[in-house]
């Protein structure tokens, strides 16, 4: 089993990770849009972007915090970047539209 990290080195891991979850959610759902409606893309943005998540970042999680928390906290992460990524290519679609 690999050392935890240190408590900054977690905050800034997850800060990393939450930044290219948003990343995701905007590109892949954007790009997919050519060839499957918006709402489908968003799923898949939205499975690739937990599973970058769970590989980078749950193990520290699961060492650190019961399930309860873990789901609370991160269901407040997730959502915020799928909230900001879906304001960004909003953003992006009034712009170019």
């Amino acid at each position: 089993m690999p050392p935890r990290l240190s408590r900054s080195a977690f905050l800034v891991a997850n800060a990393v990770i939450w930044v290219v979850m948003v990343g995701i959610l905007v590109v892949v759902p954007d790009y997919l849009e050519r060839w499957m409606p918006l709402e489908i893309a968003r799923v898949v943005g939205w499975a690739v972007a937990g599973s970058v998540w769970v590989v980078a970042i749950e193990r520290e999680w699961q060492a650190r915090a019961g399930p309860v928390t873990r789901f609370g906290l991160q269901l407040v992460l997730w959502v915020s970047a799928a909230v900001l990524a879906i304001w960004i290519s909003e953003q992006f679609r009034l712009r170019l539209g």
